[in-house]
């Protein structure tokens, strides 16, 4: 069975707010009748993109390895969720990881003309990012212009941002005013879902 909504947890600790996050959108999203798989990418072997020009001349990526079921299930949901740490104002290095692999994808669709997903397949995103910091103008930019692009590789409308910031201080847990701004998000983020079938 297709998984009509794609989490990615691009943190490696483990039961920490990335990981608490995927979790509570996973169990959401369950009560409403969607399903969803989880990608622990830090767990996950997907390899380095080489620029080696193969997906520039075929669409696909010749590396082989657990990306590869990936590209078939962006193709088949209905939307995909990216939870990632800050990182030197960008995603977390796995995650770029992951976008950097999207390179097959975009390959087929604007080098090749001859697109590996639906493009007319209506799909919606949202990212989640994590900051430690308390916040700063730069802190969240990096993370956005690469998801604004990964997104756009994947053919899923970025409908939904959220940037949680201060969390050596004040955990998501411990953060009643982003959990109610998380879930007004999700409400609506099921809704808009809901309206794809």
């Amino acid at each position: 069975m297709n998984k009509e909504i794609l989490i990615i947890n691009g943190s490696p600790r483990k039961n920490k707010n990335c990981f608490q996050l995927c979790s509570e959108i996973s169990n959401k999203l369950s009560e409403n009748n969607i399903s969803s798989e989880t990608f622990d990418i830090y767990d996950m072997n997907i390899e380095y993109c080489t620029a080696c020009g193969f997906c520039d001349k075929t669409g696909y990526c010749k590396i082989k390895d657990d990306m590869t079921k990936m590209y078939d299930m962006f193709d088949k949901a209905k939307g995909v969720i990216v939870i990632s740490p800050v990182h030197f104002d960008c995603v977390s290095a796995k995650v770029k990881t992951v976008v950097d692999r999207t390179q097959a994808i975009y390959a087929s669709k604007y080098v090749l003309n001859k697109s590996s997903i639906d493009r007319n397949k209506k799909r919606i995103g949202m990212y989640i990012a994590v900051g430690g910091s308390t916040p700063y103008e730069t802190q969240f930019m990096g993370g956005q212009i690469v998801m604004d692009f990964f997104f756009k590789s994947i053919n899923n409308k970025l409908l939904y941002n959220l940037h949680l910031n201060n969390t050596d201080k004040k955990n998501y847990k411990e953060n009643e005013q982003f959990k109610t701004i998380l879930s007004e998000n999700l409400e609506n983020y099921i809704k808009d879902i809901k309206k794809l079938d």
